[in-house]
């Protein structure tokens, strides 16, 4: 339920912020919907015509010579270079050209007879005679010539031109609108046909131009790559002869010189093994040849026939001993005949045996020559080969250089075919897919749209100026205002009303007196029960009413409340302490020749500066003369012996004192008094002065009693025309409905 009354509160606030600057929010409307409407009757209508176009991503491929021609358009760069161009300044020229736009009345209008046209274009002419002037004033006479002030004009012609052309991508689609904008709709069908003509041309031509570029950087280039031709195949003949070559390096004599050196390689390999055996074998040899007896056990030695058959017949003659020595003595000359042909079997072993060993030897060197030999072979394959190899990288290098230098040359060969074919073409990648008509109905200004703008930008503008400036018033206006600026209670309002004299001789500003059934009156009476009502044990008996500034009513509000009180039975007197401007004296119209400033000096008694008022249970005690010190004798011992003495013997002491900020008359006084009553004027009053007003108050230790706001205007725009009285008692005492019209004023003022 609390958020709910708080949105209400709020919606309440804005419409009274609404109602309080609604003439600022109505002026400010209509000026926007008056000027939209001048400019929608009186602005010339423009037309706009479109023509659609289609462009492609690649040209078509009439000819193979897509690396030349071919464009990559299969980026989203493209197209927004495309519709660059379509804009650019040498595609307007070409325009202008070909409709002769200089001299078209759509830019350059004649001027019209009635006055106001004359006096626009006398205007014009002005300003750009003033510029003129003011440019030659900056330059020399040289510096300026007619071929610049032409060169100004057609590019001021071609920007007007550009800025009437708009380039519209269809989504998801190759096509493309392009608008253009004229006063005259057949003129905005022909701009908009000769705009897509002259892109489409000039589209053409950049490619005939690369075409005939292409052509001609061909054929420099053929002559080129002939001559490197020539040369390279001369030093490619040259080298053959050089160097005896008859056929070309081709894998297969690789592979032979590869072969040839793997089988020498083996041989080498072998014969190195077989030297080593044989080494082997004759070493062991000559190490046994110098014990006779050991050469037996040479393997060589032992495998040889004539050893055998030697230790055969050995054999057969130990045999024969071994049985003639059985029948025969050792010296018999069988026995010695037997080892007479034992030693000569053993020389003859012997003499075998070394030549064995004198054959091994030969071995050994037929194998060391047979090792050298294959490994001199193989050094010279290597060299042979390593030769073969430079030969064959330089002869590849060379054939390499003539073979691509005349793929080169056979390329631009057929290039330079293709592309002057080409030249002879003319097709590309853009189209028309429907040409611009001439429009019916002019695009500009739409006057619905512009009129439901104006509508809402000036309720934009209206609403949002009403709270911009109730925003920068930081006048103190309502209720809420005070409780959450100031934390000090509410005592009430006063509405603002006009002093008038009636037949009573009433003063004008007691209208509490001359009009008891008032809303003012009954404000005050509301504001009395709230003073007596604010604090729990005891009413307040002295109490002092004051404002932050002056002109706040604070005087008026005190003789007021004084009479209310003084209507309620109480004895009341009202204290003038206001010595520097005092009003108390004039708002009851009595005389201030005795007053409260005699009975301070001492140059009076109080008795006589007490003066009776038209009101029962009412006195007044004027200011008296205007003395030189009155914040010394508002603050002097005998001032609260005249406290003490009135508290004796009235119900209520009001007590009037100048401004809080103006002077410290009223922060001297409030450190004596029950209570302080802050009358602010609503809506007039900063709230930063309230707030000064409040801490020096607050910094004297006086007990707030609360403000009123003072001068609250009532009616329909008001924020108390819909809490407040709307309704009140009439003389008769009858409810009547309140039908014074509000008048011009601000309320009375102290």
């Amino acid at each position: 339920m609390e958020e709910n009354r708080e949105q209400e509160v709020d919606l309440q606030h804005y419409l009274r912020v609404l109602f309080k600057w609604r003439w600022v929010a109505c002026i400010l409307f209509a000026l926007v919907v008056f000027f939209t409407t001048i400019y929608n009757f009186t602005t010339t209508p423009l037309y706009e015509s479109s023509a659609r176009l289609l462009i492609e991503k690649e040209n078509p491929n009439l000819v193979s010579i897509q690396e030349v021609m071919a464009v990559d358009a299969s980026g989203q760069d493209y197209y927004q270079t495309q519709y660059q161009i379509i804009q650019s300044r040498a595609v307007a020229r070409a325009v202008i050209e070909r409709l002769d736009l200089a001299s078209s009345e759509e830019f350059f209008p004649k001027p019209k007879d009635h006055f106001i046209a004359q006096f626009h274009h006398w205007m014009k002419q002005s300003i750009a005679d003033a510029k003129q002037w003011a440019t030659a004033l900056l330059k020399t006479p040289d510096d300026r010539s007619m071929a610049e002030d032409a060169s100004e004009a057609d590019s001021a012609l071609v920007s007007s031109f550009i800025n009437r052309i708009t380039v519209s991508p269809i989504r998801n689609s190759r096509l493309v609108d392009v608008s253009v904008q004229a006063k005259d709709p057949k003129q905005s069908a022909r701009m908009a046909n000769a705009l897509v003509r002259a892109y489409i041309d000039q589209n053409l031509e950049a490619k005939l131009g690369a075409a005939k570029d292409g052509v001609k950087w061909l054929g420099e280039r053929m002559e080129e790559e002939r001559t490197k031709v020539e040369t390279a195949e001369f030093a490619l003949l040259k080298y053959k002869e050089e160097n005896q070559i008859i056929t070309d390096f081709s894998s297969d004599v690789e592979m032979i010189t590869a072969q040839k050196i793997a089988q020498i390689n083996t041989q080498v390999l072998e014969a190195e093994s077989a030297r080593v055996e044989a080494e082997t074998r004759y070493q062991q040899a000559l190490a046994l040849e110098q014990s006779p007896e050991m050469l037996d056990s040479i393997p060589e030695v032992l495998s040889n026939d004539i050893v055998k058959q030697i230790k055969k017949m050995e054999v057969d003659l130990y045999n024969r001993m071994s049985e003639l020595s059985n029948k025969y003595g050792r010296n018999h000359p069988q026995m010695q005949a037997i080892e007479s042909e034992l030693a000569d079997l053993k020389k003859r072993k012997i003499t075998e045996a070394r030549r064995v060993v004198s054959s091994l030897k030969n071995q050994y060197k037929l194998a060391l020559a047979r090792e050298s030999s294959l490994k001199e072979a193989l050094e010279r394959q290597k060299s042979e080969n390593l030769l073969l190899n430079k030969k064959a990288i330089q002869f590849s290098v060379l054939k390499r250089q003539a073979e691509s230098a005349r793929q080169m040359y056979e390329l631009l060969v057929k290039r330079f075919k293709e592309t002057s074919l080409t030249e002879e073409m003319k097709t590309g990648n853009i189209r028309v897919v429907d040409h611009a008509e001439v429009p019916k109905y002019p695009v500009s200004p739409n006057k619905k749209r512009n009129t439901l703008l104006a509508v809402v930008i000036g309720l934009m503008l209206g609403v949002g100026a009403a709270f911009l400036l109730d925003y920068l018033d930081n006048t103190i206006k309502l209720p809420e205002e005070i409780k959450e600026h100031l934390d000090i209670a509410y005592l009430g309002p006063i509405p603002a009303f006009t002093p008038r004299e009636n037949p009573d001789d009433i003063p004008e500003d007691l209208v509490a007196l001359h009009s008891p059934k008032s809303t003012a009156s009954e404000s005050f009476r509301g504001i009395r029960t709230g003073i007596l009502f604010s604090s729990a044990d005891i009413a307040p008996h002295v109490i002092l009413v004051t404002s932050a500034g002056p002109g706040e009513g604070k005087t008026v509000c005190a003789a007021n409340l004084a009479i209310a009180m003084a209507q309620s039975g109480s004895r009341v007197v009202v204290l003038d302490c206001d010595m520097r401007r005092p009003r108390a004296h004039k708002v009851f119209n009595v005389s201030r020749e005795i007053g409260l400033s005699n009975v301070l000096v001492g140059s009076g008694s109080l008795k006589d500066a007490i003066v009776p008022t038209q009101v029962e249970n009412l006195d007044l005690i004027p200011s008296g003369p205007i003395p030189p010190n009155p914040s010394e004798l508002l603050g002097s011992k005998r001032m609260q012996l005249i406290l003490a003495a009135l508290r004796k013997k009235y119900n209520r002491i009001i007590i009037d004192t100048p401004p809080i900020t103006a002077v410290t008359d009223a922060v001297v006084m409030a450190q004596a008094v029950d209570g302080v009553v802050l009358v602010i004027r609503a809506g007039e009053t900063p709230r930063q002065l309230v707030q000064n007003g409040l801490a020096q108050l607050q910094s004297s230790k006086a007990h707030i009693l609360g403000a009123v706001l003072n001068g609250v205007h009532t009616g329909r725009d008001s924020y108390y025309y819909y809490q407040y009285y709307y309704y009140y008692y009439g003389e008769d005492g009858q409810k009547q409905k309140k039908t014074r019209q509000k008048k011009k004023h601000k309320g009375t003022y102290a």
